[in-house]
């Protein structure tokens, strides 16, 4: 079974107004990475759609870049030729769709990825990484494996990763890193940061040291092991950190007009609001900035600057007003909603958009409504919204009493389980089955609201449910028609090979009946059961590993396949290449 990262990374930064994606992202020990967009000759460069023009968003903007990537190449063999293996790990920014640069469609994922060439057709073969370990991984008829699990792909939230994402915590040389990076992106070196301690790749599989891979420290005679401790790895540490502007509100008071923002950011940073001649610092503690400032004059092109980023970093910031619903009553016996809202702009019309109603007084009362939402919100021309969970008031409802819901097949079969059904039934409080027609029969949760019987033979077999609760108790009948036993179902083959080069069995054939399972074994082994298609056709297929062999002897070998019923039916096995 595989093992799973259970880490996490720990931090997103703000997302980039030029690209969408975010400046950085940060793992449980405070390693913050930016986005390798420009050329540096310790990230590995990226594709533009048109060379040497300035970098772009969207028009000239690479389809893929990394925030991070680690990898560890390793020589393979067990086909009789020297193949390869390659083991990445990536915190990758894309698109979405097409996957081609556009506003909206950017994702961030973190993949690993396994591929190994030249390997035995059908074996399979164990990763482990720093990151874990995988499911044994099968080889495809050409001995090559294809393994790649991605995670976070949500298109236009390029932060989801930050919850989703198994590449954490960042690795890093373990010595002599270049600083402000993690590695060189080229060279091969021990690296350190797996949450297991497994800063190596093993790979566990059939005869795959044959292409000269070195040995496992842990078995270092078997020849079904390769080993590497050696990675490349290209992340570059963050050199802006920006700012995420919040909440940010406007109010109007006589001549005065006071904008308020509230901001995000790692703790230590100078931000400023800034607008047409407008300046003031932000107060920060911890990760919060909040700033006020009053003016005569509305700013324009108010926006946000981390002013300790070289050069300073901008997000443009919008303004509204601010809405607050102090009151939302229901009154169910006179069917009317009473609403209290206000805005911090005098001049702002509120709305009320799910019921299609304005607000022209404070407190206002709306008539004539039957019903409300749980969360009403109001909505100001201004761009403000609030609020506020409707609170209900009134004579209680009347209780409607309990009733009882009684259901069950119209036809079954003799000697076959049938189900009853008492889960409709509302305001139960217990339950009770009885039979009432057909041959006596022993009933199964005959005090719950499921029963179970099996019908000995043909006949109408009828049961009552009995419920109590308020107003109760209360009754409903079913009945269901049970037809005679039918016979053995009948089997046929159609294929019973196998095929060395793979080492699969294929066990084909059709059954009369369907839905059904159909079971195929060689002596006591088990090579594998399926359900038969709408058609009744069923296929097996299974691929023999080394620890099989032992028990499912393929010279001579007879094949014996049995449905749900009937006798079962047996096969000589034909050896093909």
């Amino acid at each position: 079974m595989a093992i799973e990262n259970p880490e996490r990374l720990a931090a997103v930064g703000p997302l980039d107004p030029a690209n969408g994606f975010p400046l950085w992202f940060e793992d449980a020990n405070g390693v913050r990475l930016d986005l390798g967009l420009d050329s540096d000759p310790l990230l590995a460069p990226v594709d533009l759609p048109v060379p040497g023009a300035p970098l772009q968003f969207p028009a000239n903007f690479p389809d893929e870049a990394f925030y991070f990537t680690a990898e560890a190449e390793l020589p393979a063999g067990g086909a009789g030729i020297v193949g390869r293996a390659r083991v990445i790990m990536a915190l990758e920014a894309a698109f979405g769709a097409a996957g081609e640069p556009k506003p909206g469609l950017n994702i961030v994922f973190a993949r690993m990825r396994v591929r190994i060439d030249d390997v035995v057709p059908g074996a399979a073969y164990v990763v482990t990484h720093p990151y874990g370990e995988t499911d044994p991984l099968a080889a495809d008829e050409d001995g090559r494996v294809f393994h790649t699990e991605d995670f976070g792909i949500v298109e236009g939230n390029p932060t989801g990763v930050v919850l989703t994402g198994r590449i954490a915590p960042f690795l890093q040389w373990a010595a002599d890193a270049p600083p402000g990076y993690l590695g060189d992106g080229v060279s091969e070196r021990q690296v350190t940061g797996s949450p297991f301690g497994t800063n190596f790749v093993r790979i566990v599989g059939p005869g795959i040291r044959q292409g000269g891979g070195r040995p496992d420290p842990d078995a270092p005679a078997d020849m079904n092991r390769i080993w590497t401790d050696l990675f490349t790895v290209q992340g570059r540490l963050a050199r802006r950190v920006g700012a995420m502007p919040g909440s940010a509100t406007y109010a109007v008071a006589g001549g005065t007009q006071l904008f308020r923002v509230h901001a995000r950011s790692v703790p230590g940073q100078s931000l400023e609001m800034v607008g047409d001649g407008l300046r003031i610092a932000l107060e920060g503690a911890g990760g919060d900035y909040v700033g006020i400032a009053s003016v005569s004059t509305p700013p324009g092109d108010t926006a946000l600057f981390n002013v300790t980023d070289a050069p300073p970093t901008r997000w443009p910031i919008t303004f509204s007003d601010e809405v607050v619903v102090e009151t939302a009553i229901h009154d169910l016996d006179a069917d009317t909603l009473t609403v209290a809202a206000r805005s911090s702009d005098p001049s702002a019309s509120l709305t009320i958009p799910a019921l299609g109603l304005t607000l022209t007084s404070n407190p206002q009362v709306f008539p004539a409504l039957v019903a409300t939402p749980a969360v009403l919100e109001v909505v100001s021309d201004k761009g403000g919204s609030g609020r506020q969970v409707v609170e209900l008031i009134g004579t209680p409802t009347a209780n409607l009493g309990v009733e009882a819901h009684a259901f069950a097949p119209a036809t079954g079969v003799a000697t076959e389980e049938v189900l009853l059904d008492g889960s409709g039934s509302r305001g139960a409080t217990a339950f009770a089955w009885t039979q009432t027609t057909g041959v006596s029969v022993t009933l199964a949760g005959a005090n719950a609201s499921h029963a179970r019987f099996t019908p000995p033979s043909a006949d109408t077999y009828g049961f009552t449910l009995t419920v109590q609760g308020a107003g109760g108790p209360k009754t409903a009948a079913v009945a269901t028609v049970v037809g005679p036993e039918p016979g053995p179902d009948v089997l046929t083959f159609t294929r019973a090979e196998y095929r060395t080069g793979r080492r699969q069995f294929r066990v084909e054939g059709t059954v009369d009946r369907i839905p059904n399972e159909v079971v195929a074994r060689i002596g006591a082994f088990e090579i594998g059961r399926t359900a038969p298609d709408i058609t009744g056709a069923w296929s097996i297929r299974h691929e023999l590993t080394d620890a099989d062999a032992g028990n499912a002897p393929v010279t001579g070998a007879v094949v014996e396949v049995q449905s749900t019923r009937g006798p079962p039916l047996a096969q000589q096995v034909l050896i093909r290449n």
